[in-house]
């Protein structure tokens, strides 16, 4: 299917535009984007998880106002947390993990967590818009990130 029309002036085609996101289409035809293509995680069991997915979820939580979801290659998703404010406790955010989990599937749910201070454009981990640039907030807690999954391997 085309991803849209066309341009005003010029000859329809039935060109579909590589824009790098993935989504759906629902029973009514409606379409739904799910992710981006780059961002996709494969578990160690083979299956393909877009981080949005989960991300949106916790989102969805008023104790959390930023998250990032790893776990590219390991057999469990963990995610880095930013809390709303400081009065938000650790088992807050466990009970909005939780909250955020009984809407996901098994293979999609956090199951390590770590609370990190806010993302920000100064740091280099946001965009001008906001938007959490991924590879560089990997990267800036590459450490945390190991620990996640080295601690559930040893408990």
């Amino acid at each position: 299917h085309p991803a849209f029309l066309g341009y005003v002036g010029e000859k329809p085609g039935s060109m579909v535009y590589a824009t790098g996101d993935l989504g759906l289409i629902d029973g009514q035809g409606f379409l739904h984007i799910t992710g981006r293509k780059k961002n996709v995680l494969i578990t160690a069991f083979g299956r393909n998880v877009s981080p949005e997915w989960p991300e949106s979820e916790l989102l969805a939580q008023p104790e959390i106002a930023q998250c990032l979801v790893v776990g590219d290659g390991a057999s469990y998703l963990a995610a880095l947390l930013v809390p709303t404010g400081e009065q938000v406790s650790d088992v807050m955010l466990q009970k909005a993990v939780d909250q955020a989990n009984a809407g996901l599937p098994a293979y999609a749910r956090i199951h390590q967590w770590a609370r990190v201070r806010p993302f920000t454009v100064l740091e280099g981990l946001l965009t001008g818009t906001g938007r959490p640039k991924r590879e560089m907030i990997v990267h800036f807690y590459h450490t945390l990130i190991h620990t996640l999954f080295k601690a559930r391997l040893s408990t």
